[in-house]
């Protein structure tokens, strides 16, 4: 036990750096589709993702048989497009939950990097990625900004610039899984988002990186205030998008 105590901190560090926390640097990861030993998601699971496929609206990519969706149709949004691999069912809504409330980090390398294949075979345009932010109250309640690791593991795989703590909240805003309808969530996050301090990015083409996108409001504060500070595009990229605009939970 002396022992371990003893290494513990320099396992934290190397654990940190490969993006793990110290448990799973010390035991085995289990699947988090069906808990089987060896992988964060096993082999089996990984085939089971349900991909995001056409038709979906061409702004947002909410799926459905239009070309735009009615909300997009009716108020052109400030970001350029929202783009995703999966729908938010099935294994990667568990592989989501787990990363977002479970602590489960782990699960950011590998979802990050299905982001950078994504984007890979789907190119978006952009110089830089971002993170969607997280309100220092939240975030040490959580301990990490789950979309800030999902930008650095996809940007290192890409090659691109990664700022993840471009974006900042200006003020805390309560879950919008929690808000009761889309007026409520849009006003929730409206002015919610600013680029931090000192950052030039006139001309920039911006891809910001969420977990889930479910009515794009959201993206949209984080597009508002990326554009007003010049940025040329913004492009959102997220892990899944719900079926329908539903809620993400």
């Amino acid at each position: 036990m002396a022992l371990v105590n003893q290494l513990a901190p320099r396992l934290q560090r190397l654990a940190e750096q490969a993006g793990r926390g110290l448990l799973d640097a010390l035991y085995p990861p289990e699947c988090v589709g069906c808990g089987s030993g060896g992988k964060v998601i096993c082999d089996r699971c990984a085939g089971e993702l349900p991909a995001l496929l056409p038709p979906y609206c061409e702004v947002c990519a909410t799926p459905g048989d239009f070309i735009r969706c009615p909300p997009c149709t009716d108020i052109a949004p400030s970001f350029d497009g929202i783009r995703a691999p999966f729908l938010y069912a099935g294994v990667m809504r568990r592989a989501i939950l787990a990363f977002k409330y479970g602590g489960v980090k782990a699960v950011g390398a590998p979802l990050g990097g299905m982001l950078a294949d994504y984007v890979a075979d789907n190119p978006l345009p952009g110089d830089l990625v971002a993170a969607v932010p997280m309100h220092s109250r939240r975030r040490r309640e959580r301990g990490y900004n789950q979309a800030e690791l999902l930008a650095r593991e996809a940007s290192r795989r890409l090659e691109l610039a990664c700022q993840g703590d471009l974006l900042v909240r200006s003020r805390y805003v309560e879950p919008q899984a929690g808000t009761a309808n889309a007026a409520a969530r849009a006003a929730n996050v409206a002015g919610s988002v600013a680029v931090k301090g000192g950052r030039d990015i006139a001309g920039a083409r911006v891809i910001v990186v969420d977990d889930v996108a479910t009515t794009g409001n959201t993206m949209q504060a984080c597009a508002e205030a990326l554009k007003e500070a010049g940025a040329e595009s913004v492009w959102g990229l997220t892990l899944a998008i719900t079926d329908g605009r539903g809620e993400a939970k």
